[in-house]
């Protein structure tokens, strides 16, 4: 993998209807997670929890300068901001 960005996927619950602790497709993504973290021998991560309404719940990181973590931080965040800008303007699924 070239890029230093992955598209930010959207994870829909898979029982939307009942509130049953971790969903199974949020424990999918963090195994697809897990895996490219190994593919590509990444030697840290930054992760940020949020609840059903978008408060932060909690975050993470491991071992990063505070460069590197200032720098994916913002990465996240401009492509998050630009999938919900692409939403916006196609008024469908945000992906």
């Amino acid at each position: 993998m070239t890029d230093k960005v992955v598209r930010l996927k959207t994870v829909k619950p898979s029982k939307p209807e009942k509130d049953e602790g971790l969903d199974a497709n949020l424990m999918l993504t963090l195994m697809e997670f897990a895996a490219i973290m190994e593919t590509t021998k990444a030697k840290s991560f930054a992760a940020v929890a949020c609840d059903e309404s978008g408060e932060i719940v909690t975050t993470w990181y491991s071992a990063l300068p505070h460069n590197a973590l200032i720098g994916a931080v913002e990465m996240l965040k401009n492509d998050y901001m630009m999938n919900q800008w692409m939403y916006d303007q196609e008024e469908g699924d945000w992906q």
